[in-house]
């Protein structure tokens, strides 16, 4: 064989030793682009999977929200009504007399009279027709329901319009009684 054939078979070694190592190279950096996308898919879904939870959560945040806004508005409107409603009822109790014994229980005696204007005081303010028109409450002290109905009528009778609409029992509270102080103890003489 002669120079020429080696130099020419060496010169294709070479060139095919290149070409291996440029394949190499190739197949090396493909693999380190998958892996590169591999990751960047994987970071992309559980950023996408983070999301869609967060998504998942506000939206369950949202419709309770929506939920507890319509309950409060409910009890709003059931607060307004029993505000109204009770801004229209006379709270006065009036106390028809104050002495008591040691038997008599508290009652509270109802008392209308439709005709307050007309047949008791002409120039009465309109307040106190009304007042008395939707009924006044009184607080009586008496042994029983008859006794009540008795003070009651001695003091508004019914010949001039005045009608005991209700009488029912009513516990008041005593006040407290404050204990004696203590006594100091007695010195001793010398």
């Amino acid at each position: 064989m002669s120079i020429e054939l080696y130099v020419i078979l060496a010169l294709a070694a070479v060139a095919f030793g290149m070409g291996l190592v440029r394949a190499f190279h190739a197949v090396e950096e493909a693999r380190r682009r998958v892996v590169k996308v591999t990751r960047a898919k994987r970071g992309q879904v559980d950023r996408l999977r983070r999301a869609g939870r967060s998504s998942l959560n506000l939206k369950r945040a949202i419709r309770d929200g929506k939920r507890r806004l319509e309950q409060t508005l409910l009890d709003v409107e059931e607060a307004e009504a029993a505000f109204n409603a009770a801004e229209g009822i006379d709270h006065r109790l009036f106390v028809l007399d104050d002495r008591r014994t040691k038997v008599d229980q508290s009652w509270i005696a109802a008392l209308t009279h439709p005709d307050y204007a007309d047949a008791i005081n002409h120039n009465a303010l309109p307040e106190l027709v009304k007042s008395w028109q939707k009924g006044r409450r009184f607080l009586v002290f008496a042994v029983d329901v008859q006794k009540v109905r008795e003070k009651v009528l001695a003091r508004f009778p019914e010949r001039l319009g005045y009608r005991v609409v209700s009488i029912t029992p009513q516990t008041v509270q005593a006040p407290a009684s404050t204990p004696a102080p203590a006594k100091a103890p007695a010195k001793a003489s010398s």
